[in-house]
């Protein structure tokens, strides 16, 4: 049961395979930022072409929600989450609805709650099924394992990793890991949610700016060409920050969680 402390701590399966080779080298984060390149090129479109022709109903109504607005997101966000909906999509819409602040306020607050549902619904109602569920995939469950004998340290360090949200909590809440600790770990969430509300924010700014220059309007109050290279840079930093810190988090875990060699037995 996992009430009970394991024996032996297995060593944590977070592979080159499972994670994937590409955080091996900087050609491999240059790859990943080419990626959030043109996924922040995908989103330019979808919100210019479907989206940006009803952004004015969408801001009104917005604004007739008034506080509702947040409730609303964070309502869908646990309910579609703990469902294994990407967090990540979420986090990029917050950005083009919210912008960059409030919307990262409003994740991180979604985010945390829903973590703490999920941990509940686990710990107390589900833990039956979860647990059997867990039980039939053996990396989850070496996963579940090392963190159940770990302390902050490694549980934090898995929520930087590039790996499931919502798998992560839902084991966390079945294992032995205390609430006040699972509280905590939800810190490592933020660098994830940074940059992908940070792509959501600078898709809509850039497609705004696009319908704008074609249309032939005026700049608005602090739009130039500083401002500019400052929000991409921006974006370009955060990204490279958050894949860096997935990296080494990754790393981390791969030394926390392989037992020290022992020394051999005299003859």
């Amino acid at each position: 049961m996992l009430d009970q402390p394991s024996s032996n701590l297995p060593i944590l399966e977070i592979d080159d395979q499972s994670v994937s080779t590409i955080h091996r080298s900087w050609s491999g984060l240059a790859i990943k930022l080419l990626a959030a390149l043109l996924l922040l090129g995908a989103i330019f479109l979808v919100w210019q072409t479907w989206i940006e022709p009803q952004e004015a109903h969408l801001d009104d109504a917005l604004k007739r929600l008034g506080p509702w607005g947040p409730v609303l997101f964070i309502s869908i966000f646990l309910v579609a989450t703990s469902l294994f909906f990407p967090e990540s999509v979420l986090a990029i819409a917050a950005g083009t609805i919210f912008g960059l602040w409030w919307g990262l306020l409003w994740v991180v607050v979604a985010g945390t709650l829903t973590a703490i549902a999920i941990f509940w619904l686990g710990r107390r109602v589900m833990r039956d099924p979860v647990t059997r569920i867990l039980s039939r995939h053996p990396k989850i469950k070496a996963v579940d394992n090392a963190a159940s004998d770990s302390g902050l340290k490694l549980i934090f360090l898995l929520r930087l990793a590039p790996l499931n949200y919502t798998l992560l909590c839902w084991l966390f809440s079945v294992s032995k890991i205390r609430f006040r600790i699972y509280v905590i770990s939800c810190l490592g969430m933020f660098p994830g949610n940074f940059s992908t509300v940070y792509l959501g924010f600078a898709a809509r700014h850039t497609a705004d700016l696009a319908t704008r220059l074609k249309d032939g309007d005026p700049p608005v109050a602090g739009d130039s060409l500083i401002h500019e290279i400052t929000l991409y840079g921006g974006l370009l930093i955060s990204m490279m920050v958050s894949l860096m810190v997935a990296r080494i988090a990754v790393r981390a875990i791969h030394a926390a969680s392989t037992p020290a060699p022992t020394a051999a037995n005299d003859q």
